[in-house]
This record gives structure tokens, C-alpha cells and sequence, in this order.
């Protein structure tokens, strides 16, 4: 995952909130919940694609409220991943797309550029 240091409060708030928002979806992927194999069906697509990493939901969790101001969401423990996919629960964050996402979109941070400007700084101090 992206070092928090190399990205702009918008992506970090924007991050935080997505999962809080895969919490919920975990939840709702049990049976007996109504569209549950729709939310089984997007966290497969997210794994597959290398954007979520749930054994290390709550570490990166505890990461980016550590440069958010007045935060008072916790995320408690995971929800039982007993209906999640193997593959899914395994899944790991494909780190060099992340950074080419943010490296090519840089008029999506705030301020413009910023997580481009310090991956790429980043980078040539390496």
C-alpha cells in the first residue's frame, strides 16, 4: 500500500472512507442479507483486481487516522470472513498500480498534483 506520507489529504480521507464502506460491505455479504451475493461479487472484483487487502484491513485503518484531524471512527474488529472467497481473503494490494493511479491523476488531489509530486520525490531518493 501507499506510504501516507506520499499522499494528499484527499486521497487519505478518500481512502478512510472506502474502508469504512468495505467494512459494511463485508458484512453484507453473509446470506440472509438482501443483495448479499452482489456485495460477495464486488469484494471479489476489488480483490481480483488488487485494491483490497483485508487481512490487513485494520492496520492500514489505524495508518491513515494518523494524519486525520478530530477522527472518531473506529473500525472494530473485521467482520467473520467465513463467506468471503479464499482468494479474496488472501488478496494483496497491487502497490505499482496504486501509485500509477495517483501518478496519472493528479488533478484529482488536493492540492493538484501533491501525491504525484511526493511519489515521485519519493522515488528518486531511492
Amino acid at each position: 500500500m501507499i506510504n501516507p506520507e506520499h499522499m494528499c489529504i484527499q486521497h487519505i480521507l478518500g481512502e478512510h472512507r472506502e474502508l469504512h464502506a468495505l467494512m459494511g460491505s463485508i458484512e453484507r455479504t453473509k446470506p440472509g442479507y438482501k443483495g448479499f451475493e452482489r456485495h460477495r461479487n464486488n469484494i471479489k472484483a476489488l480483490a481480483r483486481d488488487g485494491y483490497i487487502e483485508l487481512k490487513s484491513l485494520k492496520t492500514r485503518h489505524e495508518q491513515l487516522v494518523g494524519y486525520l484531524k478530530n477522527h472518531n471512527s473506529p473500525i472494530e474488529e473485521v467482520p467473520t470472513l467465513e463467506y468471503i472467497p479464499k482468494e479474496v481473503i488472501e488478496a494483496e494490494v497491487n502497490i505499482e498500480k496504486s501509485r500509477k493511479d495517483l501518478i496519472d491523476r493528479p488533478q484529482a488531489c488536493r492540492p493538484n498534483g501533491k501525491c504525484r509530486e511526493k511519489i515521485l520525490n519519493s522515488e528518486n531518493t531511492r
